[in-house]
């Protein structure tokens, strides 16, 4: 049965031309490891599987286009490992791609995805902005439960349990970007010396929904304002947020060509 919905997934894969091959093989592997809760949701039922497919070839044709890499060189560049069944390091992937094509957005170029050498840690992009060259972290923030219903929220509210949750989705958000970015300067840093670039960007890729549907263009550059400013590490870092929506795609300080 698992042999026969495996050549079914293949058979489909092998209709889009941009879906690399790795990709087939991490979820036969994470078959192979039992760990289908890790697996993509190209495994979810029939009528949602085209439309994640033709999503993920889209993701992968744009970052190709923009940096003019093969889709199969391009999953290589980004550290992707088809026996890595980790749930973070799918997530972390398909971050990097939609980085890719925010930045293009940006009107940046020379965007090139860094695979970091054996036992070495670096961030995950550079690329070029008029006279500038930049360094590019990607971390993400996936949903770790289901959004709460209306219901849930009223229940919670009624039975005071509410007060078990100590932050808004602001305070959430701020001090989830607060935590990762103080974790991964050094990184960044040290990239951005290697590559001799000036300025620094760090990139949270947002998919949670218990997040993602209260943010506003506006609220999410008042928190990225208040993360610069918390943060102060001066005028040569920016921070981002990266939701797939242009309009929740934001920068802070923009950037100006």
């Amino acid at each position: 049965m698992e042999k026969e919905y495996l050549l079914k997934i293949k058979k489909e894969l092998s209709k889009y031309q941009n879906i690399p091959k790795d990709l087939y093989n991490y979820i036969e592997n994470a078959f192979k490891k039992g760990a289908q809760e890790h697996l993509l949701p190209v495994i979810a039922v029939k009528k949602e599987r085209k439309i994640v497919l033709e999503k993920i070839d889209n993701l992968f044709k744009e970052a190709s286009n923009i940096t003019e890499l093969s889709p199969a060189d391009i999953i290589k560049a980004l550290d992707f490992h088809s026996k890595d069944t980790d749930l973070a390091r799918i997530d972390a992937t398909f971050a990097e791609l939609r980085t890719i094509n925010f930045l293009s957005n940006l009107n940046l170029y020379n965007i090139t995805p860094l695979q970091a050498k054996k036992g070495e840690k670096c961030a995950d992009i550079i690329a070029t902005g008029g006279s500038d060259k930049y360094v590019i972290e990607v971390f993400c923030k996936i949903s770790q439960s289901s959004p709460q219903t209306e219901d849930e929220l009223i229940k919670d509210l009624e039975n005071n349990t509410i007060l078990n949750y100590p932050y808004t989705y602001e305070d959430d958000l701020f001090q989830y970007y607060i935590d990762k970015s103080i974790l991964k300067k050094i990184q960044l840093d040290n990239t951005a010396k290697k590559y001799k670039c000036n300025k620094r960007i760090m990139v949270l890729v947002l998919n949670d929904q218990n997040i993602f549907g209260f943010l506003t263009p506006d609220e999410c550059t008042k928190i990225l304002s208040k993360i610069s400013t918390e943060l102060d590490w001066g005028s040569n870092y920016y921070f981002a947020i990266v939701t797939g929506l242009v309009s929740l795609d934001i920068i802070y300080p923009p950037i100006t060509l």
